[in-house]
């Protein structure tokens, strides 16, 4: 646990002493003076350091575990929230599966919704097909350590993979039944991150507040044959994911 020396609030100011207490505890994880996984003071004691009531304490934690910054753990107490130091790998086309275990997570993960789409123009540039020709859309959560992931959307089209709705893509890896069953190997794949804020289904899935910042990465794999196979969309909560750039000076 660790103290807050040197916080200091302003009774007589116009701003809610919650949002003071907020802004000097993020401003003290941000810059690291509270490092991650610190255990961070109960409720009651803020209120003897800092001379505040209890809802004035309960109302600084909730928004900061609203923001992804702090979590309640229970039985345990509050601690500033870890992000995963190592990163994830932008410079290589991995499965799920194979990423977590590279990164010793231990994980799963659930099916939100499988539907067949078509007459899309993105999905008809990316996967180079007709618009009339459908695409499987499976939209899965991925947890990681018991926590939300990443929500990745993918688009298969049913030209390579006829028959790919009868297969359990919750418990199947999408590219191992694409390689084992339908001798498709993914080789390579083209990658744009951008951030955005989250939406009001983002937000329930993630338990974060709407408009917290998002990771949009879209990925359009290609196969051995230099064909596009699977066009994706992952939506990571951007408090605590990062990426891991490798760069070659030439």
């Amino acid at each position: 646990m660790t103290g807050l020396g040197g916080l200091y609030l302003d009774k007589s100011s116009p701003m809610p002493l919650y949002e003071q207490l907020r802004r000097a505890l993020l401003e003290a994880i941000t810059n690291g003076k509270i490092p991650e996984g610190t255990k961070l003071p109960t409720e009651e004691e803020l209120c003897d350091q800092l001379g505040i009531s209890r809802p004035v304490a309960r109302q600084a934690y909730s928004e900061l575990i609203a923001e992804g910054y702090v979590e309640r753990m229970r039985g345990k107490g509050t601690f500033v929230r870890l992000s995963d130091n190592r990163g994830r790998f932008i410079d290589a086309q991995l499965s799920f599966a194979k990423e977590m275990a590279i990164l010793g997570k231990p994980h799963y993960t659930k099916m939100v919704r499988q539907e067949w789409v078509s007459g899309d123009l993105t999905l008809a540039s990316k996967l180079n097909i007709g618009l009339d020709e459908r695409c499987l859309h499976i939209r899965r959560m991925r947890y990681a350590e018991e926590k939300p992931f990443v929500l990745v959307d993918n688009y298969i089209p049913e030209s390579i993979f006829p028959g790919i709705d009868k297969y359990d893509l919750a418990e199947n890896s999408l590219y191992d039944v694409f390689e084992r069953d339908y001798h498709v190997k993914v080789t390579r794949a083209k990658r744009t991150i951008r951030a955005q804020i989250a939406e009001k289904e983002f937000a329930e899935l993630f338990g974060v507040k709407r408009g917290s910042p998002v990771l949009y990465v879209t990925n359009v794999a290609v196969d051995q044959n230099d064909r596009p196979v699977d066009y994706s969309r992952e939506y990571l909560d951007g408090m605590v994911q990062k990426f891991e750039f490798g760069v070659v000076n030439k």
